[in-house]
C-alpha cells in the first residue's frame, strides 16, 4: 500500500524533502554539515586564544593568514569573540603583515587524524591594517551590570592562498579587563 497520494512523484518528495533538510533561507545547515563531513574527514580546524588583563582602550589582534605557497583555501565558519566588558570588534582583510606574532598552533577537530593546518595565526605581531570589513560592537555593561558578551563576527569568509584576516578588540570599558578571540574552519 503506497502512502503518497496519487499522482504525486515519490522521488518528487524525497528531492523536497532533501532540500528542506539540507538548506535553510541563512545557508546554516548547509554550512553545520559541510562543517561536520571536514570534520570527520580531519579537514577543519579550531584556534583560540586569551588575552588577559587588556588596559582600557587597548587593543588585543589576532591574525589569520594563508601563505601564498600554502595549495590551500580556507572556509572560515565561525569568528567568535568573548569579552568580559564592553568591546569594539573590526575586522580587516588583505593586510599587510610583517610579523605574524606570537604563533598558535590550530587544532584539528577529528582528534583522531594527522592532518595538520596549512593556515599561520598569531597575536601582537607587527602589521598594518587593510580594508576594513567589519566594525561592530561586543555588549557590555558597567558596576553590577557589567555581564560582558559574545559576538559572532559575520558570516562565512573565502580566504584563498596569500590573503588574510585580522581580527582587533578593543576594550571600551573603564578598567582592564579579559577576553578570547576563537576562529573555526576547514581547508580544502
Amino acid at each position: 500500500m503506497s502512502r503518497v497520494a496519487p499522482g504525486v512523484d515519490p522521488a518528487e518528495i524525497k528531492r523536497i524533502l532533501e532540500d528542506f533538510f539540507n538548506k535553510s533561507s541563512d545557508g546554516s545547515l548547509i554550512t553545520s554539515h559541510q562543517l561536520w563531513q571536514k570534520i570527520v574527514d580531519g579537514k577543519a580546524f579550531s584556534v583560540s586564544h586569551r588575552f588577559t588583563n587588556i588596559a582600557s582602550n587597548a587593543e588585543a589582534v589576532m591574525v589569520f593568514v594563508n601563505p601564498a605557497d600554502s595549495d590551500k583555501t580556507a572556509y572560515i565558519v565561525a569568528v567568535e569573540v568573548i569579552t568580559m566588558a564592553q568591546a569594539w570588534v573590526d575586522v580587516f582583510h588583505d593586510n599587510d603583515i610583517t610579523d605574524i606574532g606570537t604563533r598558535v598552533t590550530p587544532v584539528n577537530l577529528n582528534l583522531g587524524s594527522n592532518n595538520t593546518s596549512a593556515m599561520q595565526v598569531g597575536y601582537n605581531g607587527s602589521y598594518t591594517e587593510g580594508v576594513q570589513a567589519v566594525n561592530i560592537v561586543c555588549p557590555g555593561g558597567s558596576h553590577i551590570r557589567a555581564i560582558g558578551g559574545a559576538t559572532e563576527v559575520g558570516e562565512s569568509v573565502v580566504i584563498p592562498p596569500g590573503k588574510n584576516i585580522l581580527v582587533k578588540v578593543t576594550n571600551k570599558s573603564a578598567s582592564a579587563q579579559d577576553l578570547s578571540i576563537r576562529i573555526l574552519w576547514w581547508e580544502d
